[in-house]
């Protein structure tokens, strides 16, 4: 199987966290991933959010708490993160 990558690896760039700090003010950056506070602060639920990566709730779950993402979803994460994807480019 291919190689997973943590979620920590995968940075959120600086101008779209400044929406992840307004919407989670009262939760610590350490007590919670930079994935799901980007996720939350799309207002958006998990199976809505990873379905567009192709991945299911329960997954996506795992993903935020800190289980390795398989390296071809981690780079669509990667490149919707950095604006590279839109919600259009993805079926989700």
């Amino acid at each position: 199987m291919g190689q997973d990558y943590n979620y920590q690896a995968l940075e959120v760039p600086e101008h779209r966290m400044e929406a992840v700090n307004d919407a989670a003010p009262m939760q610590s950056s350490s007590n919670i991933s930079a994935l799901r506070q980007f996720r939350i602060s799309k207002r958006e639920s998990q199976e809505k959010f990873w379905g567009r990566f192709g991945v299911t709730q329960s997954s996506g779950s795992r993903f935020e708490t800190g289980l390795g993402i398989p390296a071809p979803v981690a780079i669509l994460v990667k490149l919707y993160l950095i604006g590279k994807l839109s919600d259009g480019d993805l079926p989700g």
